[in-house]
This record gives C-alpha cells, sequence and structure tokens, in this order.
C-alpha cells in the first residue's frame, strides 16, 4: 500500500468507550488517517451523553477524524440484513436521518465547543439534506432556548460548527453541488465508493464532469479532492500524479 495515496480508516466499536479509546490510539500509532463510529448509537447512549468525552478528546488530540459512515447505526434492522422488506426502500430513501441526530447532538451539547479541532466526516449519505437541517438547527437555538439548553460562547451558531468541524461525502449529488454555497464548497467531498455497487466507477471522471458542469475550477478542485486531502493528510500536488 502507497501511504502516500491510499489511507486505512479504522473501525471503533464504542460499546465500552474506554476501550474504543485505546483502540482509537492503536490505531493511530499503526499509521491510520482517521476511524469510523457508527452513525447512531443505541437511543440510551447517544453521542451528547458525557460518557464520550474522553474518546471526543482522545480524536482531537491524534488528529484522527471521525466518520459516520452509511449502514452502521445500532439499532433495529440495518438496510440489507435479513429478509428484504419494503423498509429497505424506505430506509435507503430517508438513510440521512440518523447521521443528522447524531450531528445535532454533536453540535448541541458542545461537543465541537470543547473540542475545536475535532473533525467528523458524514460518509456515504449525499447533500442536499444538509441545508435545510442547517437552517432549523439555528432557528431552534435562536428560538428555542427551552430546547437548546446548552449556549454556545461569543454568539456562535450551530451552522458554524458544521462548517468547523463537519464533511459530507458524496457521490452523485447534481443538487446538493447546486446549493454547495449555502453547504460549503470547504465541506464537501466526492468519492467514487469503488468497488460497491453504486460505485460511479469505470465511469467516474465522466459523472464528475457532468455534476460539476458550471462549478468553478478552484471549486471544483477542492471538492474532487483537494478537501479530502486536508482532512486526511494527503500531500494534493502527489495525489496529482498519474490522474
Amino acid at each position: 500500500m502507497d501511504p502516500a495515496r491510499l489511507k486505512g480508516i479504522a473501525m471503533i466499536n464504542l460499546d465500552d468507550v474506554e476501550e474504543g479509546t485505546r483502540e482509537l490510539e492503536r490505531a493511530a500509532r499503526r499509521g491510520f488517517a482517521g476511524a469510523m463510529i457508527t452513525e447512531y448509537p443505541l437511543e440510551t447512549r447517544r453521542y451528547d451523553q458525557p460518557e464520550y468525552e474522553p474518546f471526543w478528546a482522545a480524536a482531537e488530540a491524534l488528529d484522527m477524524p471521525l466518520s459516520l459512515h452509511t449502514a452502521t447505526r445500532r439499532q433495529g434492522k440495518i438496510r440489507g440484513a435479513g429478509e428484504r422488506t419494503i423498509r429497505d426502500a424506505t430506509s435507503r430513501s430517508t438513510k440521512a436521518f440518523y447521521p443528522a441526530l447524531s450531528m445535532c447532538d454533536l453540535i448541541f451539547s458542545g461537543v465541537f465547543e470543547r473540542y475545536p479541532r475535532l473533525r467528523v466526516a458524514i460518509v456515504e449519505f449525499e447533500l442536499a439534506w444538509a441545508p435545510h437541517v442547517l437552517s432549523t438547527m439555528d432557528y431552534t437555538y435562536r428560538e428555542r432556548h427551552e430546547e437548546a439548553l446548552y449556549r454556545f460562547k461569543d454568539g456562535v451558531r450551530p451552522s458554524d460548527f458544521f462548517h468547523r468541524n463537519v464533511f459530507l461525502s458524496f457521490q452523485e449529488d447534481a443538487i446538493g453541488i447546486r446549493l454547495r454555497d449555502t453547504i460549503g464548497v470547504d465541506n464537501m467531498m466526492w468519492g467514487s465508493d469503488y468497488p460497491h455497487s453504486e460505485s460511479t466507477f469505470p465511469q467516474s471522471r465522466k459523472i464528475l464532469a457532468e455534476i460539476l458542469a458550471g462549478v468553478p475550477e478552484e471549486e471544483q478542485a477542492k471538492i474532487a479532492g483537494g478537501n479530502t486531502a486536508r482532512v486526511y493528510g494527503f500531500d494534493v500536488v502527489q495525489l496529482g500524479k498519474g490522474g
């Protein structure tokens, strides 16, 4: 494996946070570039709970971005597991609901205020869902003080933490590209999802060119690779060699 072009992401189980923190530290020592945790934990152990504080602190200190990856939630039937039902289609069509909950829990409980260098990537959930959530987060924080109990310092809004600490990966979300000014060009990371069946391979360049048609070249460069290089520590010049 060429570490200049390919980096590993560790899979971390947080059923035991202390054990999960030790595993994160071990992954960092072994050269992994980040770690994947469940997109949505058990309802009684959501990410607003104080038990996760040592893990967030370790991820920040180790400079290990965390990923909330699709199809990893810890409650109920995971899409595609066991007998197929109509609910698989329902789950796929609404899959961004669960990482959106986790993201809001992290933001509203002040995790990113306490750990300003902690980065979280919401992986393979596309883009277009985000603007509405950002708007409703800010509205809730501004208008519903009895619900948004944790109050941020210096007039910071929930959406500010999103733009500083959260990244979204996508494959073919042309609508999300049109909403990039709201989402934030610096928060968007394209991926082909090779070798899965929904991958854009072997037409990735063609599909990406169509999706990014009309987008300024500087923004295209960020979305297609620059942001990913920045988050995971790739050398952009090295990535450009050989296409």
